[in-house]
């Protein structure tokens, strides 16, 4: 067995972990708290990709919106209510735990890059044991710019010196996939995360993988004939 990458870095939500439960609650928190509507999970996963704001937006009757604080009060509440139970639900996809372990046995960077802010991420992995085997975590502010700007992955590549053509990123959403291309490293589509249901066709998004599941992306990263 041989490996293609000496580097693999990750997005996290909807790519690495399946946060979507606890970002939904922490919504229909707030939605409850102030008199309005809980959501179905269903419709709420099109949109969890986009951010409190937008969540609470499209939860609200537009004719009444205007009468809710969502850009301070409301979104305030959802993000105090998320850090606070930001691993309840949550949990690595399936095989990602597997696929962490060997890829740091094998000797081959990972990191997490994501846009969330870097205290959550920090909180949210601190739970899980496999988390020891990821060597770096960048968020949103750890940055000038956050994706789709290729300076995170960029960043990343710098930090254990290798080159973009030894470098794998995988993301769930269309701004993974600009900032990997940008990045000039190889680009890998998470088709098990929550981008597909907010994006454009994701054959349009001009990655250069796309996996429809760990084990498929696992055959991208070895070469195991």
């Amino acid at each position: 067995m041989q490996k293609k990458y000496e580097a693999v870095f990750f997005d996290l939500d909807g790519t690495l972990m399946d946060t979507a439960p606890d970002i939904i609650a922490a919504c229909n928190y707030t939605l409850k708290k102030y008199g309005l509507k809980e959501q179905s999970y269903e419709k709420l996963l099109k949109v969890v990709t986009a951010g409190m704001r937008e969540m609470l937006y499209n939860s609200i009757p537009k004719d009444i919106v205007h009468n809710y604080d969502v850009e301070h009060e409301m979104r305030e509440c959802f993000a105090n209510y998320y850090v606070n139970n930001i691993n309840t639900y949550t949990k690595p996809f399936l095989g990602i735990e597997e696929l962490i372990n060997k890829l740091h046995k094998n000797d081959i960077k990972i990191a997490i890059i994501t846009n969330k802010y870097i205290d959550m991420a920090n909180k949210l992995m601190s739970k899980f044991d496999f988390a020891k085997n990821i060597e770096l975590i960048l968020g949103c502010d750890s940055c000038t710019h956050y994706k789709p700007h290729p300076e995170p992955i960029l960043k990343a590549m710098e930090h254990f010196n290798v080159s973009n053509d030894k470098t794998m990123y995988i993301g769930d959403h269309l701004n993974d996939i600009k900032a990997a291309n940008a990045a000039k490293c190889t680009s890998c589509t998470a088709l098990w995360g929550y981008g597909i249901n907010e994006c454009i066709d994701v054959n349009l998004w001009n990655a250069d993988l796309m996996a429809k599941d760990v084990g498929e992306l696992q055959s991208f990263i070895f070469d195991e004939k």
